[in-house]
This record gives structure tokens, C-alpha cells and sequence, in this order.
């Protein structure tokens, strides 16, 4: 959830096409009341809702292994639809970069 911040503090680079961020993909989004922009939902919330489970209790640590299992139980739990849509984005770069060389 939110890798982008987790990738960045431990320098490591990784192709858009092979990353799966619950905190990017848009089912699991909401859309801000004024604006209508897709915004990313807390983890919490997230679990709370898609799995019927509690993490991240107030007042207490955040378990990393616990937002960790609770981010790839969520990616699982939408894998097939997610997998596609992530095939057609890719499909879709490749043939437009294609299209620009050609041109």
C-alpha cells in the first residue's frame, strides 16, 4: 500500500507494468466529494471493508507484517480484474510507443 514511498526509501527502481499498489488501483479508490478525483483509501479502511478485518488499531504500532499480509490479501482478493486491466494498460503503452517510432 502506498509502495511508492516504501520503494523510494529503500532505492529500489521497479517497472510500473510489474508493481500492484493497493493504495493505485482505482476499485479500490474514492472519489473526493468536491472534486470527483479518485483518491487513494487508508489501508485501514481497506482492510476493514474488503476483508472484514481490523488492523492498525488507534493507539497502538502499526504492524508492517500485518499492513503487509493485509495489502496482498486485498491484491489476491481482486487479482483476475486486476491482472487484466493491468494487461490492457500494458498492451496499450506498447502499441502507442510503437505508433511514435513509426511516426
Amino acid at each position: 500500500h502506498a509502495l511508492k514511498n516504501d520503494m523510494a526509501v529503500l532505492d529500489i527502481e521497479h517497472p510500473w507494468y510489474d508493481c500492484r499498489d493497493t493504495a493505485r488501483y482505482e476499485p479500490f479508490m474514492k472519489k473526493d466529494k468536491m472534486t470527483n478525483i479518485l483518491r487513494p483509501r487508508k489501508l485501514r479502511d481497506l482492510a476493514e471493508t474488503k476483508l472484514n478485518r481490523i488492523i492498525q488499531i488507534a493507539g497502538q504500532e502499526h504492524c508492517p507484517v500485518e499492513d503487509a499480509n493485509a495489502a496482498l490479501d486485498l491484491y489476491k482478493k481482486a487479482r483476475i480484474k486486476w491482472e487484466k486491466a493491468m494487461g490492457y494498460k500494458y498492451n496499450r503503452t506498447k502499441e502507442i510507443e510503437q505508433k511514435n517510432v513509426i511516426e
